[in-house]
């Protein structure tokens, strides 16, 4: 209840600060120019922040009954956010093409929102197929193309996990595609989603005539996962360079919710990190868009990532799909203890497993060791999947006379190289004769992860019930943000811009002292400016406003 209510005050703040955000209504979008404030010089182009999918749903059905999707709100989250443009899912509902058609598209041009249909490819279509036309793409297209003359904030489509589906999407097949829909508007764009190991120079020699650019969307390369970013810029530079050869766009997807087969939703911190890299790209040049994929735009605890024993948090060792460590690759949990002067030593510990039926017995199992002794081995397998187990281990003939070792937990493989997925837990440790820096994994201090394989990959995982809101405002900020800096990059002084510059590296960088600090000077700056119009300076000041009280919420 304490938690409920204190996120009820933090959402109530943000609904005052939302209320009074500056729509983007002025801006030029893909072409469209919307009337607003007036501006001293020309409105530069709008930058390409976008949203896929995570649509709101009216909360009860129509007389068909389906929840159809809930355009006035999702309009009205979109605007918050500052997103120029959304990527809207077919699939979730067989009404959903025409509250494309009937309701969000209209609402979406008044708004200043260009909008991409995003399509779902044959390999998700095998238990539901979107509505009417399912996989016959050229229909798709077609329909698409004959929609877009009377809209012209659609802008394209994006085709779902196109890597996977190559056997289906041939180059002649992705042809009458096009043609289907370039037919009817010319100027219709396609935008395959591809991962990152498939962007090679072999797929664009074979279909560079059809794309019109690429949405890669990150996860880590091979290794699958939504906890790493630290190869998120060295991936982009190297794509970035390919496609600009061909002359491509390229546009980022970031996870904001929960990638299949893995253990829980990316944290705040992940989505964090990876806006301020996509940003930063974004400033450089490298990327020409950057999106959030399933960002939920309703703020409640997601309870199925409370997967701990006790309190919040537990110690995790996860291997991803695909890539897998041969026999012999490992990963562990690792604190150096000191034996107190004790008759008797012991530890007790919860631990757990999560796995496909696919997992065979005996290629896998979880083992504590001190120093370098196996002192307990059992199969990942034995028990039930997310049953948490306890148990007991009589550590005196390892621990006697000891002053200082390492006590380990460790995730092993031992046979077999199929590329199953799997991830494991410990939790709630109670050490007999020695003390454990953070037992029970409440805090991301304590402990240290190894592995010796990229694949594995450990860290303590703590529920936070608030994620989904701290996502929202990280969201809104940086796009926010983002804006403002362009505006004045584009039409402000130079004095103005270098100011905006500096500002957005402070951003960048996650300096919220330096942020707000700055955010003052431009204020102040342009209070003293006399060569801007008054409605742009107004509302230059107005945005900072805004933008310092978003940064004072810490939810």
């Amino acid at each position: 209840m304490a938690h409920s209510r204190k996120l009820f005050r933090i959402a109530l703040t943000i609904l005052i600060i939302l209320c009074t955000m500056i729509p983007y209504s002025n801006l030029r979008i893909g072409g469209t120019t919307h009337s607003g404030m007036a501006f001293a010089n020309p409105s530069p182009p709008v930058p390409f922040l976008g949203d896929y999918a995570g649509e709101l749903r009216e909360p009860r059905p129509r007389k068909d009954g389906v929840r159809h999707v809930d355009t006035p709100r999702l309009i009205q989250k979109l605007k918050e956010l500052g997103v120029t443009q959304y990527f809207y899912l077919i699939w979730h509902a067989p009404t959903d093409w025409d509250d494309l058609r009937r309701e969000f598209l209209p609402a979406a041009r008044r708004s200043g929102i260009d909008v991409w249909v995003y399509l779902v490819p044959p390999s998700e279509s095998r238990r539901i197929q979107p509505e009417p036309y399912g996989t016959d793409y050229v229909a798709w297209f077609r329909a698409i193309g004959n929609l877009s003359r009377n809209y012209e904030n659609l802008k394209g489509i994006v085709m779902d996990d196109f890597n996977h589906n190559l056997s289906f999407f041939t180059p002649k097949y992705v042809s009458r595609m096009k043609q289907a829909g370039r037919k009817i508007n010319p100027d219709l764009l396609f935008y395959p989603q591809i991962y990152y190991t498939a962007i090679d120079s072999h797929l664009l020699k074979k279909y560079r005539s059809l794309f019109d650019g690429v949405v890669m969307t990150f996860r880590d390369g091979k290794y699958r996962n939504t906890q790493r970013t630290r190869d998120m810029e060295d991936q982009i530079t190297k794509i970035s360079r390919l496609l600009n050869r061909e002359g491509l766009p390229l546009i980022l997807m970031v996870h904001a919710s929960k990638l299949s087969a893995t253990p829980a939703n990316p944290s705040a911190h992940y989505v964090n990190q990876s806006l301020r890299t996509g940003l930063r790209q974004l400033r450089q040049g490298n990327i020409q868009g950057l999106v959030t994929y399933v960002l939920h735009k309703e703020w409640f605890p997601e309870r199925r990532d409370r997967t701990a024993y006790s309190g919040y948090g537990y110690g995790s060792l996860f291997i991803p799909p695909g890539h897998p460590p041969g026999p012999g690759g490992k990963g562990e949990i690792r604190q150096k203890i000191h034996p107190e002067a004790s008759e008797k030593y012991g530890l007790g510990f919860h631990h757990m497993s999560v796995y496909p039926r696919n997992l065979r017995k005996g290629d896998y199992v979880k083992q504590i060791l001190v120093g370098d002794r196996v002192v307990w081995e059992e199969d990942v397998r034995a028990g039930q999947v997310e049953e948490w187990k306890s148990k007991t281990l009589n550590l005196t003939p390892y621990l006697r006379e000891k002053k200082e070792t390492v006590l380990a937990l460790r995730l092993v493989r031992k046979q077999g190289r199929s590329p199953t997925w799997l991830y494991i837990g410990y939790d709630r440790l109670k050490p007999q004769g020695f003390q454990l820096a953070n037992a029970d994994f409440e805090e991301p201090s304590g402990w240290s992860y190894r592995s010796n394989y990229p694949a594995v990959i450990g860290e303590t995982l703590i529920y936070d019930p608030r994620r989904r809101l701290r996502v929202y405002l990280i969201t809104m900020m940086m796009y926010h943000t983002f804006h403002l800096y362009h505006q004045m990059a584009s039409s402000g002084p130079p004095p103005l811009h270098r100011m905006a510059d500096s500002m957005l590296q402070s951003v960048l960088e996650g300096r919220t002292q330096n942020t707000c600090r700055e955010l003052d000077q431009l204020k102040k700056a342009l209070e003293r400016d006399h060569t801007l119009s008054s409605p742009q300076r107004e509302a230059w000041i107005h945005q900072i406003n805004k933008l310092n009280r978003i940064l004072t919420i810490n939810p």
